[in-house]
């Protein structure tokens, strides 16, 4: 992380002086701070013609700055959106460039002012896509994504409500259920999170990671410790987290309809009768809950033993 103009001479908080710590202390004279500030600065304000002549600038003042690559990086970032957005350079790969190498440039440059500098990149890539048809070869290559990384998800979700007949698309329910999360939070991306689990549970870990819900990512925990017959490296064990997520929260209700991949697989038929089940219980017992349970052990034993367990504890 670096300085900035406003404060020339030393970094602005305590976190900014510890990483700054081994790469200014080499570089101590006010020269090269000056420098580093008015490069930042010029990034942030993405400058280009100044970052250019201030990267010149640094390499023969402190040509072992540790971060000088990643500035350096930076700096060529904004001259290939440029070419990009002028129709000169592959979009398709700039955006693969930008959520990997330029990302991490980004921290390892800015810290936490990266996405600052990030936004409006991906805010322009999303203006130049915006109308262009979803392809599933190149799912990233769409306003809906780029909409997201710009941090605007209400614009994202406009714009996956013009993706049509892509409906189990991974990465489509995958972004739907981001945007939705940063537009109303956790009851409002429910069903699109439990259509993943249900259509591609390999995904599913890398979202709740990239949500970073403290009561989801708990519950997630608790799913593995529960269903410990499940193994964690099986990639489609996430299929089974929206039924158990119903038995562990069974005053859950879910306005809208949950799409799976394959509704006759096991754990989609499993969240279905545990949908059923959880408007029975305050019944009390009846033919029908008798029945809708049969039916789950039928599906399979140990989620109906967890089940069990679970409504004998709670009386």
């Amino acid at each position: 992380m670096l300085t900035s103009r406003r404060d020339e001479d030393r970094p602005r908080s305590a976190g900014d002086r510890e990483s700054l710590k081994g790469q200014l202390d080499l570089f101590a004279h006010s020269r090269t701070v000056t420098l580093l500030n008015d490069l930042v600065d010029s990034l942030l304000e993405h400058n280009t013609a100044r970052v250019s002549e201030r990267l010149q600038l640094l390499r023969a003042e402190a040509p072992g700055l540790p971060a000088l690559n990643a500035l350096t990086t930076l700096g060529v970032a904004l001259e290939r959106c440029r070419l990009a957005l002028a129709g000169a350079s592959d979009m398709g790969s700039i955006i693969e460039w930008l959520d990997s190498e330029v990302a991490e440039a980004a921290v390892i440059a800015l810290g936490t002012t990266g996405p600052t500098f990030m936004r409006p990149l991906w805010r322009e890539l999303a203006v130049a896509l915006a109308g262009q048809a979803y392809e599933p070869a190149h799912p990233r290559l769409h306003e809906a994504y780029c909409r997201l990384r710009a941090g605007d998800a209400p614009a994202a979700l406009q714009a996956l409500t013009r993706i049509y007949g892509h409906d189990l698309d991974p990465f489509v329910i995958q972004w739907t259920t981001w945007a939705r999360y940063l537009t109303s939070g956790w009851h409002a991306c429910r069903a699109s999170l439990f259509a993943l689990a249900l259509t591609a549970p390999e995904y599913l870990s890398a979202t709740l990671t990239a949500l970073a819900d403290p009561a989801l990512c708990a519950d997630w925990e608790r799913f593995w410790l529960n269903c410990n017959w499940l193994d964690p490296r099986e990639m489609t064990a996430g299929a089974w987290f929206p039924a158990w997520y119903l038995i562990a929260h069974p005053a859950t209700r879910i306005a809208e309809p949950v799409a799976a991949g394959d509704s006759d697989a096991p754990p989609a038929i499993a969240f279905q009768i545990l949908k059923r089940l959880i408007t029975l219980e305050p019944g009390g017992y009846s033919p029908a809950l008798i029945e809708a349970r049969a039916e789950l052990r039928r599906i399979d034993e140990r989620l109906f033993q967890h089940y069990m367990s679970q409504r004998e504890c709670s009386g």
